[in-house]
């Protein structure tokens, strides 16, 4: 949700207080109306609206009556109401006038909140993941059904050291012990301009840590051009996709703590995206260094808390690494060399 622009139109000051302060611990910009009329004056002023989430009874101007100005304006805005009204025909009503949500007060959990605003401002997002838990589902109960070893293939699956991708030499090395697995790595072209990548840690849960493995194996490359899509034009927030992808690990049961690095890299604009979950990571760049340090892990039992960086380079290389594991990435560009 970081950078995304909520309106709150709340009368009660203490909850949208309350409101507020939820939302900008996740660095979404807020603003806020006491009644609808004001609600319609920040709509008229504020470009590019993410979502409002809207109380049903106010001064001045209603709830309802605000949805259908908005109706007549044909803002295309998604609006959520939260309300503490207990008549059905309230809530049919705005559902009626095009209202993509609802929530009843008081709030008992704060995480219902923010789930469904995340499930209305990234829907195609949220279709993905389902979609990808189901099918995850299946392969999971298949190899456990079957009793496969699929570690030595995803080990075989891992790209070649040296490849060329998008205009770009891409090679990598890793120090390991020789009996431990290491990081398993993996990156794909999404596009002629655009690569994906990503490594993870297994050895903390060996049981488990084969079927996120292959989680990250299957859903990664949908679920960043997902992303990507959704964010049409713009610099998207990547360390968001590291809490949908611990949201299916819960959902399929995975149990453990899986340290994750996800990256992306824009050929043409050169700009370097890295979102890390327990893995450090230093970036060199022509003109900089920049470090991001090691955070909770995917799968851990602490609140999670996640590391991004957003940078320009043309010929970079990032290091990555704990305290068990350590490896080098290095992207050089074939446009420059030839």
């Amino acid at each position: 949700m970081k950078g995304k622009k909520i309106l709150i139109v709340e009368d009660e000051v203490v909850f949208r207080s309350v409101l507020r302060n939820y939302l900008k611990s996740f660095d979404v910009i807020t603003y806020t109306a006491s009644n609808g009329q004001e609600a319609l004056d920040i709509i008229n002023a504020v470009e590019h609206l993410d979502l409002i989430l809207c109380d049903l009874s106010m001064p001045v101007m209603s709830g309802e009556t605000l949805m259908q100005k908005l109706v007549e304006m044909k803002c295309e805005i998604p609006v959520i109401v939260i309300s503490g009204t207990n008549r059905i025909s309230d809530l049919d009503r705005m559902l009626r006038l095009g209202v993509k949500d609802a929530l009843l007060k008081p709030i008992v959990d704060f995480d219902d909140v923010k789930e469904t605003i995340t499930r209305n401002l990234y829907p195609d997002i949220v279709e993905t993941t389902i979609r990808l838990s189901a099918e995850l589902s299946h392969i999971q109960q298949m190899i456990q059904h079957e009793k496969h070893d699929i570690l030595p293939v995803l080990l075989e699956l891992q790209p070649k050291v040296n490849q060329t991708l998008a205009n770009y030499k891409i090679n990598y090395r890793q120090l390991k012990d020789i009996n431990k697995i290491g990081l398993l790595f993996d990156l794909a072209e999404l596009s002629d301009k655009q690569i994906g990548f990503y490594c993870l840690d297994i050895e903390y849960s060996s049981g488990d840590g084969v079927m996120a493995a292959l989680l990250l194996r299957v859903a990664f490359n949908e679920l960043l051009q997902t992303y990507l899509n959704s964010q049409a034009n713009r610099l998207f927030n990547i360390s968001e996709m590291l809490g949908q992808i611990n949201t299916l690990l819960k959902d399929l049961g995975i149990k453990g703590q899986f340290p994750l690095l996800l990256g992306y890299f824009h050929t043409e604009s050169k700009t370097i995206v890295l979102a890390s979950a327990g893995l450090n990571v230093k970036l060199k760049t022509e003109n900089k260094e920049v470090k991001l340090s090691s955070s909770t892990s995917l799968g851990s039992l602490q609140p999670m808390t996640y590391q991004q960086i957003m940078e320009k380079g043309t010929d970079w290389q990032c290091k990555i690494w704990n305290h068990r594991h350590r490896m080098t990435l290095m992207f050089n560009s074939l446009v420059e060399i030839l």
